[in-house]
Formats: C-alpha cells, sequence, structure tokens
C-alpha cells in the first residue's frame, strides 16, 4: 500500500520536475527575446539621435546659406535700384544731347 503512495509521489515529483524545466526554458527564451528587443530597441535609439544630430547640422548649413542668400539678394537690389537710376539719368542726359543736337542742327 505505501508501495502505491510511493510510486504516485515519483510520478508527481518527475511531472514537477519536467514542467520546472519547461518552465525555466520559456523564462530562458523570453529572456533572450527580451534581450534582442531591448538590444535592438537601443541601437534605434542611437541611430536616431545620430540621425537627429545630422539633421541639426544639416538645418545649420541651411539656414547659414539661407543667411547668405539673402545678404546677396539685398546687395543685388540695390545694385539694380542704383543701374535702374544711373540708367534712367544716362537716358534723360542722351535724350537732352539729342534735342539741343537736333536744335543746333536745324537751327
Amino acid at each position: 500500500h505505501s508501495s502505491g503512495i510511493l510510486d504516485v509521489l515519483e510520478d508527481l515529483k518527475e511531472k514537477a520536475e519536467g514542467q520546472l524545466s519547461e518552465l525555466r526554458k520559456a523564462e530562458t527564451n523570453s529572456r533572450h527575446n527580451f534581450e534582442m528587443l531591448k538590444q535592438s530597441l537601443e541601437d534605434q535609439k542611437a541611430q536616431d539621435a545620430k540621425d537627429l544630430s545630422d539633421e541639426k547640422a544639416s538645418k545649420a548649413a541651411a539656414e547659414e546659406g539661407k543667411a547668405t542668400a539673402e545678404g546677396d539678394l539685398q546687395m543685388a537690389t540695390k545694385t539694380l535700384e542704383t543701374s535702374t537710376a544711373e540708367l534712367a539719368s544716362t537716358q534723360g542726359a542722351c535724350m537732352t544731347t539729342a534735342a539741343d543736337h537736333e536744335a543746333t542742327v536745324a537751327g
């Protein structure tokens, strides 16, 4: 009678050990999966930080280029205004000289 109880206890022990082994294996797999995910996220975070840094540098360079272009545009606009005024003055002088010449030739 006691051997039947011992057999049942031995079976329960083997079953519990089997379950414990399976749970340990599942825990190890879960831990491995977690570590892989963690590493992947850390790698992505590092890449994102690098991308952000690159974008900031690119933005700063673009802003510098924009400032230079705006300065060039202001200078070109001033030059155009000056040239337009000089052209109008030269055209006026030319018309006056032409009128004076016509008057001299006709007179």
